[in-house]
């Protein structure tokens, strides 16, 4: 109860559901002061931890009323950690803090991928990542422990998926995208090769190519985040060069383009 009492406190929808949903966002600011919100953030990691600890080789007894509680308490975790903010001339807040000393976003998608990985559970954290970015009060993809998760559950849905799926997944790259954005300089963070062989890919890039046909906001989502890309290659060589020589969107040309035609391009990109 008297956990319960501080979840009110800081977030007056925890005491009626804890389910995350698809514009999941913060009704009201956290209340509570910093040390008490990271002492009800390390209580929910320890519940999550006791979890996460169990060991074997197929799902234990009890595997269901396990992912929820982990979904439950991740879900109050990242509320709790997109309202985090660094105190005074700290480079972080308290709770990134702690998150990226214990680098527990990778444990939790570790967690995720022991047994199986089904598509539900995919859509599940594209959606916390999303609210994550979009919610967030200060910068975290600089910091390896939060991109790196999040580098590799992008990677794991490169296949064809379900609508939903993948609706999910551009929402979360449109909003990479506004945030690269935002601070340009993080973009070659985002260039990644899962074997550490052949050219880098720049993932949010490769994985919004099969989408800019698509028809409804998918569609226009995949077509907005691609033009903030190609805005930025403009001052960026390397992501430039990465868009020309590696990547299927240009096609090989043996001469120079005409003026005026990289701005037809994305003018083209834009009306579709």
């Amino acid at each position: 109860m008297e956990r319960m009492s501080w979840l009110s406190k800081l977030n007056p929808r925890a005491a009626a559901g804890h389910r995350a949903s698809r514009n999941a966002s913060l009704q009201s600011p956290v209340t509570a002061d910093p040390e008490t919100c990271l002492m009800v953030f390390k209580n929910h990691w320890a519940q999550v931890l006791r979890i996460l600890q169990k060991r074997g080789s197929k799902p234990p007894q009890g595997a269901a009323d396990d992912l929820s509680a982990v979904r439950n308490n991740t879900y109050q975790m990242m509320n709790l950690l997109a309202e985090d903010r660094p105190c005074e001339e700290a480079a972080m807040g308290p709770i990134l803090e702690f998150v990226v000393s214990e680098n527990l976003l990778e444990q939790l998608l570790r967690w995720h991928l022991q047994w199986d990985f089904p598509e539900e559970r995919k859509v599940e954290l594209l959606k916390l990542y999303e609210m994550l970015i979009s919610q967030s009060r200060q910068p975290l993809l600089h910091h390896k422990p939060v991109l790196t998760p999040l580098l590799r559950l992008l990677s794991l849905c490169a296949e064809p998926a379900s609508p939903l799926l993948e609706s999910n997944l551009v929402l979360l790259l449109n909003q990479l995208c506004v945030s690269v954005a935002r601070e340009p300089a993080i973009l070659e963070l985002f260039f990644h090769s899962p074997t550490d062989q052949g050219p880098a890919n720049l993932i949010i890039f490769s994985l919004l190519i099969p989408f800019i046909h698509h028809e409804g906001v998918t569609g226009q989502q995949a077509r907005d985040a691609l033009l903030l890309l190609m805005a930025m290659s403009a001052c960026n060589h390397t992501v430039a060069k990465y868009i020309t020589d590696n990547s299927y969107f240009c096609p090989v040309r043996d001469r120079q383009p005409r003026r005026g035609e990289g701005s037809c391009r994305r003018g083209a990109l834009s009306r579709q």
